[in-house]
């Protein structure tokens, strides 16, 4: 099992986010606030990795994601959005879930079980549906419970 951080603060519901870009600063802004990394420098991060390809996984979800120096456990936040924004998807299907995962620099291998683990996760339209109608924090962490993580 992963211990991974995440907790009610790094979560933003009906969030009014327009663009990829937006959603990236806001993702970085966020997680600067719990791992004390500067938010730009999350930022870069983030934006070179969708440099690379989109992290659109389909389904209306996107899974942007960084390995960085400076923290010693992975870290994710969530933002589900007002309105579904273009996110270079994959799909037909617009963003309106994107679920952001940082990892210390050295877990190449953490982070692919991570993100297996998030995606396989994602990919169940149940969970989907729950996260989109969720109200709370409590109500997306709970949809997000699996055997393989630990959240912290």
């Amino acid at each position: 099992m992963l211990n991974i951080k995440l907790d009610n603060s790094h979560i933003s519901i009906n969030d009014n986010s327009k663009s990829k870009k937006s959603v990236l600063e806001k993702l970085a802004s966020i997680l600067s606030e719990t791992t004390g990394i500067d938010a730009d420098e999350i930022f870069n991060q983030l934006y070179e990795r969708e440099r690379l390809g989109s992290t659109s996984v389909g389904n209306g979800v996107a899974l942007p994601h960084a390995r960085l120096h400076g923290i010693n456990v992975p870290y994710i936040s969530v933002i589900v959005l007002e309105d579904a924004i273009d996110f270079d998807n994959i799909d037909d299907f617009d963003v309106d879930i994107v679920l952001c995962l940082i990892v210390p620099y050295e877990q190449t291998d953490d982070h692919l079980v991570l993100l297996s683990s998030l995606s396989q996760i994602l990919d169940d339209i149940s969970n989907r549906k729950k996260i989109r109608s969720s109200r709370n924090t409590e109500q997306i962490i709970t949809c997000l419970e699996s055997e393989n993580l630990n959240y912290i």
